[in-house]
């Protein structure tokens, strides 16, 4: 994945912005498609106000061991359960 970038799981926050580029003829158009829990898995960690999101449970919990120094299976927002 040369070129790609390498963005943080966790994002500093700004101010939402207008969008006044896109036309309504764009969104009628379909720019994006519904989704659902088998096609987009998303775990949260809210231990701690932490909020990091992970493709799996798996994941989450390998990075509660590192991160948080605990195997805690509580306060994991997620729509795959």
């Amino acid at each position: 994945m040369a070129g790609q970038p390498n963005l943080p799981s966790v994002l500093p926050s700004v101010p939402a912005l207008q969008d006044v580029i896109t036309t309504p003829q764009q969104i009628e158009a379909g720019l994006a498609r519904v989704t659902n829990a088998s096609e987009t898995p998303i775990f949260i960690c809210a231990l701690d106000k932490c909020n990091r999101l992970f493709p799996s449970k798996e994941r989450l919990m390998a990075h509660r061991k590192m991160a948080h120094n605990t195997d805690d299976n509580c306060d994991i927002i997620t729509w795959n359960e």
